[in-house]
């Protein structure tokens, strides 16, 4: 569903400039970030990135979503002003907070290059799965060199993050029983995301046959980790994004888990 802000995107664009700057003028954040945008550009507007830095700050402040993104973009290049990492990272938070998916992207190649924020490959992780653009899904292609050293010392969230990359398939070809290998060793130690996947790959079968007594232990034992009320547990981590018709009929696993 579209924002309201989004829903009011063409009226704005169809503006004159001179309207605009009347609307940005006395608040409005759409107003403000359609004028960012044409003196951003250039079009209808004469090119100046101090004076588009200016507006999208202004929308910015009262947390329009494109704004931040856009704000946060200038930030990160210093177009019109003075480069700031941190604040960029900040923003592009907020406007991830608000559905933002290439914002998401931003903020996960951020954490993924410690770049404005601390290194952290499970935040980085984390938004880039959640913004799922080509880029996003291009910077995880590399997300098994950051989990599979964590993975072979027995660390649980690498073994649970490289066995993810194994059955999404992140710079590798989907590999459904490398990928439970990983997930299941991580799940013995109790790591309730691979608890919750586990229930996961025997509700929707992958790379396993479907078994509802496993998905229900594994669903059990999530809620019995995690305090979690049986009836308010559900698959919904989210990790597993591969399609769960592919590869199923190739290879199963011979699991004897339990």
């Amino acid at each position: 569903m579209k924002s309201p802000f989004g829903q009011m995107i063409n009226k704005y664009k169809l503006m004159k400039t001179d309207d605009l700057v009347k609307l940005a003028r006395g608040g409005d954040a759409e107003a403000q970030c359609e004028l960012a945008g044409r003196l951003y550009m250039g079009k209808g507007a004469k090119k100046s990135y101090e004076l588009a830095r200016q507006w999208y700050e202004a929308g910015a402040e009262q947390n329009h979503p494109e704004c931040c993104l856009a704000l946060g973009q200038m930030l990160v290049q210093g177009l019109g002003g003075e480069e700031d990492q941190q604040r960029a990272a900040a923003l592009f938070k907020t406007a991830a907070d608000a559905g933002n998916r290439t914002a998401m992207f931003e903020l996960g190649a951020m954490y993924a290059l410690g770049r404005g924020v601390k290194k952290n490959y499970a935040k980085a992780t984390k938004y880039l799965r959640m913004s799922r653009t080509e880029q996003a899904l291009a910077l995880l292609d590399e997300a098994p060199t950051w989990w599979k050293p964590a993975a072979e010392k027995g660390i649980a969230e690498g073994e649970y993050q490289y066995g993810v990359c194994c059955i999404n398939g992140y710079g590798m070809r989907s590999d459904f029983e490398e990928g439970y290998k990983w997930i299941y060793r991580a799940a013995l130690r109790n790591h309730a995301k691979a608890l919750d996947a586990m229930s996961q790959i025997y509700e929707n079968g992958l790379g396993v046959e479907p078994n509802a007594d496993k998905a229900e232990f594994w669903k059990r034992k999530y809620c019995e980790v995690t305090g979690t009320p049986l009836e308010k547990a559900g698959l919904h981590e989210g990790d597993l994004t591969v399609n769960t018709e592919e590869g199923t009929d190739d290879k199963k696993h011979n699991d004897g888990d339990e």
